[in-house]
């Protein structure tokens, strides 16, 4: 029995949420892979399928062995990416996972350049905003801007953005212009939903740290919907300055407290375990801070289990 390749039927079906699509992603006929998952229940002596109207899932024992079969299936392809390494030319498949605001900036497209200079190498990015477990879910690389969640990953801060506290000229004239953070709590706060804010965000002003109360009014789970609503004057919300930039000098949107410093949104490279960083993940690696080095505005931090060998 070719249990590596059972084993990565097995996943696509749960991916794909039946074994007819499951069948056509891997290029086989729906009876042969239904021949494989009869056989792997038949090998661990338990169902670990179950089929409903709705689709394809896992039982609890499909759920503990899907677990260990992603694991196995990534393993496998860090190996054969390592033997991959030993030539000149970078190949073999990453699949990453990026948030929205680094896909559509530099960061992506420093990814997208390296299609042209490593043809041999195969990026699977995929572009969202939730918190993914890297380790279940069988991705190589994740980069992740704010709160990460909780995860057995390795997670590394390898950067900072510089953040700022923006709203319209419209709605400040509205609302009025607080020369004080204690003032924040009467203003209403536009929530990305990547930020995941507790109530409140830090502030600093002549070297004295203070919390400025968020009034939670509207949140919004993409970049552009942020925007639009910042822009109809909505409200206020905390900005990479990067990404305020452009608005603040063309006047569509206004700082506020510029004289306080907040506090700045960091940076982070999670992966699986300390030896999934291989010779190909380096590229990828430095290409992320390539891109990170030509937003400007941004604190990067190189780590010595991320540098490229010699």
């Amino acid at each position: 029995m070719d249990r590596l390749g059972y084993f990565e039927s097995f996943l696509e079906v749960l991916d794909q949420g039946s074994l007819s699509a499951a069948a056509r992603v891997r290029g086989i006929s729906q009876p042969a892979i239904s021949q494989q998952m009869a056989a792997l229940e038949a090998d661990f002596g338990t169902p670990l399928l179950q089929r409903s109207a709705t689709g394809t899932t896992a039982t609890r024992a499909g759920r503990i062995i899907s677990r260990h079969a992603a694991e196995l299936v990534t393993t496998h392809r860090r190996m054969r990416a390592d033997i991959s390494a030993l030539s000149t030319t970078p190949g073999g498949e990453i699949r990453i996972s990026i948030s929205r605001v680094m896909a559509e900036n530099p960061v992506g497209i420093a990814l997208q350049k390296l299609h042209g200079a490593y043809p041999n190498l195969q990026l699977m990015v995929k572009v969202e905003d939730r918190l993914v477990d890297i380790v279940d879910e069988g991705y190589d690389l994740a980069l992740r801007t704010g709160e990460i969640g909780n995860s057995d990953a390795i997670v590394r801060k390898i950067g900072q953005f510089e953040t700022v506290l923006v709203a319209a000229p419209s709605y400040l004239d509205r609302n009025g212009r607080p020369t004080d953070h204690s003032e924040m709590g009467q203003h209403a706060f536009v929530q990305y939903a990547d930020h995941r804010a507790h109530g409140f965000h830090t502030v600093q002003k002549d070297g004295e740290d203070a919390e400025i109360e968020l009034a939670t009014k509207l949140v919004v789970d993409t970049p552009s919907h942020l925007m639009n609503a910042l822009i109809d004057g909505l409200g206020f919300a905390r900005l990479p300055r990067v990404l305020a930039n452009d608005y603040i000098q063309k006047g569509t949107l206004e700082v506020m407290l510029p004289d306080y410093v907040v506090e700045p949104k960091n940076i982070y490279l999670v992966y699986p375990h300390r030896h999934a960083v291989t010779e190909n993940m380096r590229v990828v690696i430095n290409a992320i801070y390539d891109g990170l080095h030509n937003y400007g505005r941004t604190r990067v931090i190189r780590h010595q289990d991320l540098q490229m060998s010699a």
